[in-house]
């Protein structure tokens, strides 16, 4: 059992923080939600949905949901994520690109993201 935890009511007032903070939002709020239906057009999109199973961390530290991430859909309608947010404690935030690659800005990550998104569309035509 977690010693650590937080509730979704806790996660999702630390997804308004982070996305405060960080800059983020800016970014976002523009952005269609990803959605839930079989049927997608190509574009980007924002999903803010947080995991309920990383509201739980390992025992050792405060766990660090990922609370907002943007994702792509092609002309085929694959969907391939290009990046996330993750908060911690209400003490600090991590604007990723992919695993093991953090960015320390959020006009650097959205840079990044709009960059890895031509690629994509250009590799898959």
């Amino acid at each position: 059992m977690s010693r650590y935890k937080i509730s979704m009511n806790d996660a999702r007032r630390l997804q308004k923080w982070a996305l405060n903070v960080s800059g983020a939002e800016r970014f976002l709020k523009n952005l269609p939600k990803l959605p839930k239906t079989k049927r997608i057009k190509a574009g980007l999109y924002v999903d803010y949905s947080i995991d309920e199973s990383e509201l739980e961390d390992d025992g050792l530290d405060y766990c660090t949901p990922e609370i907002a991430s943007v994702w792509m859909a092609d002309i085929n309608e694959e969907v391939i994520k290009l990046g996330g947010v993750r908060a911690y404690n209400w003490e600090t935030f991590w604007l990723e690109m992919g695993e093991d690659c953090e960015v320390d800005k959020a006009e650097n990550w959205w840079e990044l993201i709009k960059e890895k998104y031509q690629k994509l569309i250009k590799s898959r035509r």
